[in-house]
């Protein structure tokens, strides 16, 4: 078999019939000349799932399987296969996402090479978000420029930019804002991010929020929160955006959990990455130092030098700052 070039990872959560459905029909609809392999990460389905899951590893169906001791999370479980393949492409693939054309895969990569190396390609299902800032058309499909975060349902990420970048952040809950994040670190970045039209390539089929989790997750309201919590103090996301944007965090988050074996029945064992406890806590400091600033001064308070200064220091102080991936960044 040829190098592989593409880790599609297929992160798995229960809906067992929609999981398995998609993952036979990805293996066998496919038809490409880009050699990939299918990681799967279950973030702990059901037995009976995991069983299925298991037999299709053995028949060769689902070429890496990880099986993660309980919901870890979206960010956690794709970065868990994301790591698993030494390959220049990443590519999500959510276990909602059904395949219509088989040469799905040799047209995202053929509309890849018509632009910057550092970029992402990532789905639209509307023409018309598509065409309100068009980059090209052409007979693989259509590109417009995305100027916010693409939709992580099929998102392709190159080794370009992943170097630098790093993998989803880990900082949220289990349906966080890993795209939305990565969208935000994309921009400051100055890497572009371009939609691709969909609907003539595959079909997203998990459009009911209860056959998501069987818990009945209000993901509404975990919406909510990543731009105001619940007693009123700013979002985790609205803080990592000031973050960012003012050059005080790395643009690359250390992860919050690290593998430390996988048995061989595909059992992972996590642990907690060290390194994360001081990211914590400097959210922690940041989010209470922004609040009381804001509530006080405003939009004006919190953009003020000194105050952006005093930010800024608490990221160095925890190895976290921004001025390393500012050098990468430019290289």
């Amino acid at each position: 078999m040829n190098a592989v070039q593409c880790n599609i990872t297929m992160p798995v959560y229960n809906r067992p019939e929609m999981t398995l459905k998609n993952i036979l029909n990805l293996r066998g609809k496919t038809r490409t000349s880009i050699p990939y392999v299918l990681t799967v990460v279950d973030n702990g389905s059901e037995p009976e799932l995991r069983r299925r899951l298991l037999d299709l590893h053995r028949e060769g169906i689902i070429h890496n399987l990880f099986l993660l001791p309980r919901n870890m999370g979206i960010s956690c479980a794709c970065n868990v296969g994301w790591q698993a393949v030494d390959a220049p492409f990443y590519l999500k693939f959510d276990n909602d996402m059904h395949i219509r054309a088989p040469d799905w895969l040799d047209r995202l990569f053929r509309l890849y090479a018509r632009v910057e190396p550092r970029a992402n390609l990532g789905p639209s299902f509307s023409l018309e978000r598509v065409r309100q800032r068009p980059r090209l058309r052409c007979e693989d499909g259509e590109l417009g420029v995305c100027g916010t975060n693409l939709c992580g349902q099929c998102i392709l990420v190159p080794r370009a930019v992943s170097d630098i970048l790093g993998y989803w952040s880990e900082d949220y809950g289990l349906y966080g804002a890993e795209d939305g994040d990565y969208g935000l670190r994309m921009q400051c970045a100055g890497f572009p991010q371009y939609y691709y039209y969909a609907a003539q390539l595959m079909e997203h089929q998990g459009k009911d929020p209860k056959d998501y989790d069987p818990r009945f997750l209000d993901k509404g309201l975990e919406h909510c929160r990543l731009f105001v919590e619940e007693d009123g103090t700013v979002g985790l996301f609205r803080l990592n955006s000031y973050l960012y944007k003012i050059c005080a965090r790395s643009w690359r988050p250390p992860l919050r959990c690290r593998v430390l074996d996988v048995t061989a029945g595909h059992e992972v064992i996590l642990g907690e990455n060290p390194e994360y406890a001081t990211v914590a806590q400097a959210l922690h400091i940041s989010q209470e130092l922004v609040q009381r600033r804001y509530a006080r001064y405003g939009e004006a308070g919190i953009a003020e030098d000194a105050f952006v200064w005093k930010i800024k220091r608490i990221w160095e102080d925890c190895g976290q700052g921004c001025e390393a991936i500012l050098k990468g960044a430019g290289a």
